[in-house]
């Protein structure tokens, strides 16, 4: 089946010429916004946190890269767990954000492609203001999310284990729901691009 039968190759041609130009307007737009995202740092005294894991920092909803905490489905724990992350969060001064705060060193393996933004989301590593500690680190260690291997490269499996032993935070609430969850986030698909986030 040929495209645009009946219209004359110049207007093939200039129609061609169009669509190249949109797309090469629209992927430097595309690569100049993700140059934004990964040079941009977050500061918030009092961030509104929206679950466990993700946070309303400065006005700009922040995903936590590499942690995948209950949403929806498991609406008791998505509540436990947003509550811990509120209270952590004003223990430690709020938060800290950006691309190079990851927990490089943790990383088991290498991580899948994290696209700069998803669902309105930048996706973002957050470290505690006072204390420097790793969100993703410490909500996974104290039982209020899971490793989200695809994104983490099993950064947190370590600590998520530990904390599935201890039944600490959702573990002793849901033990099922959390392994569930837990299995979910294990998978790595077969298209993962990885190594395309650098140390």
């Amino acid at each position: 089946m040929k495209l645009f039968q009946g219209v004359p190759t110049f207007q093939k041609v200039m129609m061609l010429g169009v669509f190249g130009a949109v797309a090469t307007y629209s992927l430097s737009q595309q690569k100049e916004r993700v140059e934004q995202i990964t040079s941009l740092k977050l500061s918030d005294t009092n961030p509104r946190v929206v679950d466990g894991d993700t946070v309303d920092v400065k006005g700009s909803r922040v995903r936590i890269v590499g942690i995948d905490a209950p949403d929806d489905d498991l609406p008791q724990l998505k509540g436990i767990a947003s509550e811990a992350l509120r209270e952590l969060t004003a223990r430690d001064g709020g938060l800290n954000c950006s691309t190079n705060v990851f927990d490089f060193a943790l990383r088991r393996e290498k991580q899948c492609r994290t696209d700069a933004e998803s669902y309105g989301r930048l996706n973002l590593a957050c470290r505690f203001r006072n204390n420097d500690a790793s969100v993703a680190a410490t909500m996974v260690a104290q039982g209020y999310a899971v490793d989200y291997r695809r994104f983490s490269g099993g950064a947190y499996v370590d600590l998520m284990k530990k904390a599935a032993e201890q039944r600490l935070g959702l573990w002793a609430v849901d033990y099922e729901g959390m392994r569930s969850l837990a299995q979910r986030q294990a998978a790595v698909p077969k298209s993962c691009q990885v190594d395309t986030i650098k140390k």
